[in-house]
């Protein structure tokens, strides 16, 4: 059962409003002022908001403002509810993050219709980036923008949460995770594509994984001498960190991936990519989406030369990701920095372009940003991609993944 709550200072509206959502199958809590309101939000985590703006003790704009700054209430829809009607006003409600300006007197039938529609939008899939950069975190002035903690990708296929790597970003994505679920299970499904340190290193500061009310799947694919169980383990081991994995409280499972990996409506395919080691790249279907997540990659023909073979594979990472409706791409380096960096197992820019563009993409985001590239740098990149879409004949939305980023698929 859907939970929503009504924030309102007219007992009137409360009443009606409440009774009427209650007979569509809702729970329904109400609040009679700005202050409780925002309390009870952060308590009960609805799935819905009904908020008033001209309330006593706070303002409908500052909840509303308040609700979008807590990252756990990410997935709570606001219908804003008022009488004012100046375009301000409505501007204002959904800048600071309101989802619908539903005016009063508003109709019934068009509350309970209201309501509908902004849940039916919490089934789509939604992309959550935590952690953008490769190799190593790089926090400081110059990377504000686009952030410092290396690779960590969260996203919401309806009620099934996959995380994928487990960088220095898993330690926001883990505190988020644990307000969000403080009072029921979180039942996660983490995604390596492989061990190097910039992709694991956060999983010791993970806090579901000290929760007994946590349940983790860690996939990846089969290692070639230490099991993936071995390898988590090891890095906590007393030599490297005062803590051990006997000391996690959370059900931690532990499965080398052989074929494709179905969870719920969710199907999950990967592929091995050209890096150093055993690393692969992971293409997720969904209710009618699909987004495919390739970090560490060197494209075959870069390599080693423009030969048949090399063609053969570059193309068949192609169409493993062709026509995805987002490609989170690795693309670490310039042309003009590649020929020191040959063989390091990254791709350039021009890379991720040329295989977006090829295997017609609907969106690139470029990721796993090298940490000597300030938030200029980056920019600079993106206008490169965008350039070099162009005098491909192609249109295609691309941009640099940013810390916190959230997209909806």
């Amino acid at each position: 059962m859907e939970k929503i709550v009504v924030v309102d200072d007219d007992p009137d509206i409360v009443t009606i409003a409440s009774r009427r959502l209650r007979a569509a199958g809702y729970e329904v809590l109400s609040a009679p002022d700005g202050e409780a309101g925002l309390r009870m939000v952060s308590a009960e985590r609805p799935s819905v908001v009904l908020l008033d703006l001209m309330m006593p003790k706070m303002h409908g704009f500052a909840v509303c403002q308040e609700i979008r700054r807590d990252a756990s209430l990410d997935r709570t829809r606001i219908i804003v509810t008022s009488a004012k009607s100046y375009p301000v006003d409505i501007a204002k409600a959904k800048e600071l993050g309101a989802d619908v300006y539903l005016m009063k007197p508003f109709d019934l039938d068009e509350l309970a219709s209201t309501v509908k529609a902004v849940l039916a939008t919490l089934s789509t899939t939604s992309v959550k980036f935590w952690g953008t950069r490769g190799s190593i975190a790089t926090p400081g002035r110059s990377t504000m923008r686009y952030g410092g903690n290396t690779s960590c990708v969260e996203m919401r296929c309806g009620e099934t949460i996959l995380m994928f790597d487990c960088g220095t970003g898993a330690r926001e994505m883990g505190a988020a995770l644990a307000h969000e679920f403080a009072d029921r299970d979180l039942n996660l499904h983490l995604l390596v594509s492989h061990t190097h340190w910039d992709h694991i290193q956060g999983f010791p500061f993970f806090v579901p994984a000290y929760l007994a009310n946590s349940n983790i799947t860690i996939y990846s694919a089969r290692g070639c001498d230490k099991r993936l169980d071995k390898i988590f383990t090891g890095q906590m081991d007393a030599s490297y960190f005062p803590v051990s994995m006997n000391d996690m409280r959370a059900n931690l499972r532990f499965v080398e991936l052989d074929g494709d990996l179905v969870i719920g409506d969710t199907k999950i395919s990967h592929i091995y990519l050209n890096h150093p080691g055993i690393t692969v790249g992971f293409r997720i279907e969904t209710a009618g989406k699909s987004v495919a997540y390739i970090t560490d990659h060197e494209a075959y023909c870069r390599m080693n030369g423009d030969l048949e073979h090399y063609r053969k594979l570059d193309d068949q990472l192609d169409q493993f990701i062709s026509g995805v409706d987002l490609y989170i791409r690795e693309a670490q380096y310039t042309e003009e920095e590649y020929p020191d960096k040959k063989g390091w197992g990254h791709s350039t820019t021009s890379d991720a372009v040329k295989s977006a563009v090829l295997a017609r993409t609907r969106q690139l985001a470029l990721y796993h940003h090298d940490p000597t590239h300030d938030d200029d740098d980056l920019d600079r990149m993106v206008r490169g991609c965008q350039t070099q879409i162009r005098e491909m004949g192609a249109s295609l939305p691309c941009y640099a993944a940013a810390d916190l980023q959230a997209i909806t698929v």
